[in-house]
């Protein structure tokens, strides 16, 4: 797939780093894949483990047309996940991140970024680990890929 001149938006946990904290995955007791108390006050995100296959298609793209589109919870998650992209992607651009509360908007998201801008739907592309969201978004018209896409 070529992503060059296209308008790209990534998902972070799952996508850009391995969806594992403290050596465990999500579990349906916790809080995402980790407990309250970590969420709020821990370090977790930082600590993600970057892909390194991502790194290097989003190194290989101009920065002004990737976007992060990620979701968090807390302020803490949030600020975390700026500095592991800051440190991890450092061609992303700030102000194109983008943190919402909820993964199931995120294509309703970036078709707001399309009208906004007046771009072309199909200079648009989003990548995601979650299936049911790349299927809406491809129902909605945007060409979606999982992470796996990437892998050779």
């Amino acid at each position: 797939m070529n992503l060059k001149g296209k308008y790209v938006f990534f998902d972070i946990d799952g996508t850009l780093s391995e969806f594992r904290y403290n050596d465990k995955l999500f579990s349906d007791d916790q809080i995402g894949c980790q407990s309250l108390e970590d969420l709020l006050f821990g370090d977790l995100f930082y600590k993600a483990r970057p892909l390194k296959v991502m790194q290097d298609v989003i190194s290989g793209l101009d920065g002004e047309n990737v976007f992060i589109l990620g979701t968090v919870f807390t302020n803490n998650e949030a600020q975390q996940k700026y500095r592991w992209l800051a440190s991890n992607f450092p061609n992303v651009k700030k102000e194109n991140i983008i943190f919402i509360n909820r993964a199931e908007i995120k294509p309703l998201v970036i078709l707001e970024y399309v009208k906004h801008f007046n771009w072309n739907i199909s200079d648009v592309i989003f990548v995601d680990d979650r299936l049911d969201v790349l299927r809406e978004a491809e129902v909605l018209g945007i060409k979606s890929y999982h992470p796996s896409s990437f892998v050779e």
